[in-house]
């Protein structure tokens, strides 16, 4: 006679579903979190970027007493040379204050911005990151950059200034 064991070779269909729906959900959850962890990887490299352009704003403004010109495209200017995002950042003279400036690397995304007070004692560099529940993203920040309001909800300014919700400088 024969065992129960012996007599069942293949898995029932129900059963391959059952595995097929769990595979389905551990799937689902994985890649929703690697969207999330690559979402905040990003934001750490922008707050990263906008922390070495201040020091480099800071560094000017050691050397000459001011900060550096910008245009209403949110771009430094020097000596009333445009600074492009992702091109060097050096003065008349040739000194570099830094080798290559960051730039906003995913489409969709807002270019960073660079702005001053009037007397250009104060500096403010605004970017938009992907994960909005960020604790630093204060939403509803905005600010005319290259004549369109873009929607920035992290500043990185000045220590010895503030901003409104306006991006405009108290």
């Amino acid at each position: 006679m024969l065992n129960l064991y012996q007599m069942k070779k293949a898995f029932t269909l129900v059963e391959l579903l059952v595995v097929i729906a769990i595979m389905a959900i551990l799937t689902t959850i994985t890649v929703s979190q690697f969207q999330t962890a690559k979402r905040k990887a990003n934001d750490v490299a922008r707050k990263g970027d906008l922390n070495a352009v201040a020091k480099a704003l800071q560094m000017y403004f050691a050397d000459y007493g001011v900060m550096p010109d910008a245009n209403s495209s949110g771009q430094i200017v020097v000596g009333g040379v445009i600074k492009d995002w992702g091109a060097e950042f050096n003065d008349a003279s040739g000194y570099v204050y830094m080798k290559t400036l960051p730039k906003e690397n995913k489409s969709g995304m807002p270019k960073y911005c660079y702005k001053t007070d009037a007397s250009k004692k104060s500096y403010a560099l605004f970017a938009m990151l992907e994960n909005t529940t960020d604790s630093q993203c204060i939403t509803g920040v905005t600010y005319d950059c290259g004549g369109s309001l873009n929607d920035y909800c992290f500043a990185y300014v000045s220590p010895n200034k503030s901003l409104d919700t306006n991006g405009d400088f108290q």
